[in-house]
């Protein structure tokens, strides 16, 4: 009981960034895990998770009810952080998911999967798009073999122009 009196309270201040809306989000966050039968040791693990995503998301629970006017943040600024290192991989995966699909099969996977992306596990995403678990499953692994086969492609066409300059 001591994490909901405390730490609970200490997680949801640096998640909002101290905004004195910390403690409704301890009582929301506790009615949704409430009755999750979570052990003592996944406990922060679990709370931080569901805080995180309740905090931020533009379509959650907390956010309908209690942030309707406040601007909700980015949840990532790539300018204004100066530690940012964009990876080779981040590069690819951005451009991967910029480019235009080629049919419908292909953007509803990129859909399904920026949901995933985002933190929805595959319930909520079911729940909010009613579309069937093994279809998000399926629609994930397309992706992760698209991009894989991307990956491949870019590699062997830079491995090739890098052996075609070489002496």
């Amino acid at each position: 009981m001591e994490f909901w009196e405390k730490e609970a309270y200490l997680i949801a201040s640096k998640i909002t960034g101290g905004n004195p809306i910390s403690s409704d989000l301890v009582s929301h966050v506790y009615l949704l895990v409430h009755e999750l039968g979570i052990t003592s040791e996944d406990l922060p693990r679990v709370f931080a998770r569901y805080a995180y995503n309740q905090y931020n998301w533009r379509d959650s629970t907390f956010n309908k009810h209690f942030r309707l006017n406040d601007p909700l943040p980015d949840l990532y600024d790539k300018e204004t952080d100066q530690d940012y290192h964009e990876t080779e991989m981040q590069k690819l995966l951005d451009a991967y998911m910029d480019k235009s699909p080629c049919d419908d099969q292909e953007l509803f996977t990129k859909e399904i999967t920026k949901m995933h992306l985002m933190g929805m596990t595959y319930r909520e995403i079911r729940n909010e798009t009613g579309i069937s678990l093994d279809t998000i499953h399926l629609a994930i692994k397309q992706f992760k073999n698209d991009l894989h086969i991307t990956y491949n492609n870019s590699n062997r066409d830079c491995q090739v122009s890098y052996e075609l300059q070489s002496p």
